[in-house]
């Protein structure tokens, strides 16, 4: 029997982010997952989830995240929990990077962020119980060579996950994060075989971690037995960095 609780979850379509969808919805009623223009990826998951909903979004764009979060609440009624997960790079040097590969990784890694929890926290305030998990990455902590954005980007998450487990620690909610290393998805398959490989001799564990490894650690964050958990960043990199 599914728990009756409503979960938003940001960029669900693939990769960690579909792996969380599935997770999610094997325990609670309502899953709804943006997408941005993988809109076969999505109606996959819908076909095999009767118990998700699929809602197309631009996270660069304040006005759609705010018109999906009125319909969501309307909808629903109630957000219980918040799974920030949506991720995007664009790479380069940073003598080489312009002003719109930093302004876009920023808007969707970090300002996404701010817009969704801003949508939905009233509510969690109103019902003394929340859950908000900000995923971040190994990047935010070591650095990345080409991704100073990225790394950027991630390392604010951070400080965002601390600065509101502060506030909202009195009121039912933790905010929690977590920072995924090396994880089998189209992120880590785009870099070359040879970095790959070199990426690999640095983890102990000697592989990279599967999505449904990451759905494990925040299906624990997010239930009942995390209550003394919060504003925690907590690393699955398979020890590559601790």
């Amino acid at each position: 029997m599914k728990l009756n609780k409503t979960v938003v979850i940001t960029g669900g379509d693939k990769g960690i982010g579909k792996a969380l969808v599935e997770r999610m919805a094997s325990l609670y009623e309502h899953v709804i997952f943006t997408y941005n223009t993988n809109e076969s990826g999505a109606k996959h998951i819908m076909s095999q989830w009767v118990n998700t909903s699929a809602l197309q979004c631009d996270l660069q764009d304040e006005e759609k995240i705010t018109k999906l979060a009125y319909y969501t609440i309307k909808r629903f009624k109630k957000i219980d929990i918040l799974i920030n997960n949506a991720g995007y790079d664009d790479d380069a040097v940073f003598t080489k990077m312009n002003g719109q590969q930093w302004k876009n990784v920023l808007d969707i890694n970090l300002y996404s962020i701010f817009y969704f929890t801003h949508q939905f926290v009233d509510q969690m305030i109103e019902n003394n119980w929340g859950r908000v998990v900000n995923v971040t990455s190994i990047a935010g902590f070591t650095g990345a060579f080409g991704k100073s954005n990225y790394a950027a980007a991630k390392a604010g998450i951070v400080g965002f996950t601390k600065s509101l487990a502060l506030e909202l620690g009195s009121k039912g909610i933790t905010v929690n994060a977590i920072a995924p290393g090396a994880i089998q998805t189209d992120m880590l398959k785009r870099i070359p075989e040879k970095y790959r490989n070199k990426i690999l001799e640095n983890i102990p564990s000697h592989r990279f971690g599967e999505p449904e490894e990451v759905a494990d650690l925040v299906e624990f964050l997010v239930s009942d037995k995390a209550t003394y958990i919060n504003g925690q960043t907590i690393h699955i990199n398979g020890g590559s960095y601790m």
